[in-house]
């Protein structure tokens, strides 16, 4: 089958992860892969690696006839059969152009909203939470597959033997208001007040977008007094490093589509503490063993879950040997490449 896998962002993140791992599962089942990609685009790196058939970069514009023309005239020998869209800005022209080519169209919805993706032949939701959505919201059902967020890496289990002295509890994302960040120094706070021993550590980077939601999270440190105890460690580039150096992860979110980062947590035998937002609550559905769960919102709950993961060895063992075995059940790249192998199939010419 031959396949366009289309990613127009300029940013580091969940998104451009999934792309780049769409491209790896693509190919575990030989499917013929053009990835495009926009000139600004900062995993192209990582996209090289996984050697697609062919990377075509792009400038980037909202609709735009001459950037459908060229698109057309670059795909045209390839004759795709789908293309796919990770960002919902860009349906518009490559729906034009799949037109053009009579190719599918797929948008792969990486939130719950439905502006543009209703335009797609196809969809492809990361929960069943996203596919009731649309469902509910007129897009036929047999229409719209469940594909969720993968981790391709794989590694060993490695049981917890100690914590560091004291525990170190660490969170990692973009300083986004829905990040949820503000409740995790609050939860900290009440830590502290309790004379719980413990370091937290803050792996993000610092974008111009998202600076003063930084500003006040770094305040509520100061308020608190938790200079000495909380690091903001700026961006991961080595998240083998950042994960070595913590013992619980904690997501914090007020409003979370999926959660990469909980896959990238279990897989490296990692404890979870996690709001209830819409990923996490599907990820853990039925499994609440596998993971200290909170509500939204909620800095008293976080921070008895917490505290009871950080207090309560043997106990915090089993969560992150179930969290671990719950990943690789459902999550990992042959499961998740198969599941989108075959929704895949049903939109073959």
């Amino acid at each position: 089958m031959k396949t366009v896998n289309v990613m127009i962002s300029r940013n580091l993140g969940g998104i451009e992860q999934a792309f780049s791992d769409y491209c790896n599962a693509l190919k575990m089942y030989n499917h013929q892969v053009f990835a495009v990609i926009d000139n600004g685009c900062k995993i192209q790196a990582q996209l090289e690696a996984l050697q697609p058939d062919k990377i075509i970069k792009i400038p980037f514009v909202h609709y735009n006839y001459l950037l459908i023309c060229y698109l057309y005239f670059k795909l045209k020998s390839y004759a795709p059969d789908v293309i796919i869209v990770h960002n919902k800005k860009a349906i518009p022209i490559f729906k034009a152009v799949a037109r053009m080519l009579n190719a599918k169209i797929i948008g792969v919805s990486h939130n719950p909203k439905y502006k543009q993706v209703n335009k797609c032949d196809g969809i492809f939701t990361i929960t069943r939470y996203q596919k009731e959505i649309f469902s509910d919201k007129g897009f036929p059902r047999d229409n719209i597959f469940v594909v969720p967020n993968l981790i391709s890496e794989q590694r060993a289990f490695i049981p917890i033997t100690e914590f560091h002295n004291p525990p170190v509890i660490g969170t990692m994302g973009r300083f986004d208001p829905m990040k949820g960040f503000p409740d995790f120094i609050d939860a900290l706070a009440i830590l502290k007040r309790k004379k719980v021993p413990f370091q937290a550590v803050i792996g993000g980077a610092v974008q111009e977008s998202y600076k003063k939601e930084y500003e006040r999270i770094a305040a509520k440190v100061k308020l608190f007094g938790l200079e000495k105890d909380v690091k903001f460690l700026g961006w991961v580039q080595n998240k083998d490093e950042f994960f070595d150096k913590i013992d619980v992860f904690v997501l914090p979110s007020r409003f979370e589509p999926f959660g990469i980062v909980l896959l990238e947590a279990m897989m490296r035998s990692k404890p979870i503490v996690s709001s209830e937002a819409e990923g996490p609550r599907e990820i853990f559905a039925g499994n609440p063993e596998c993971a200290y769960l909170f509500p939204m919102e909620n800095p008293e709950k976080m921070a008895a879950q917490l505290e009871k993961s950080i207090t309560n060895l043997s106990q915090t063992r089993e969560v992150a040997k179930n969290g671990y075995e719950l990943c690789q059940k459902n999550y990992t790249l042959n499961r998740v490449a198969e599941k989108l192998n075959q929704a895949l199939s049903y939109f073959a010419k």
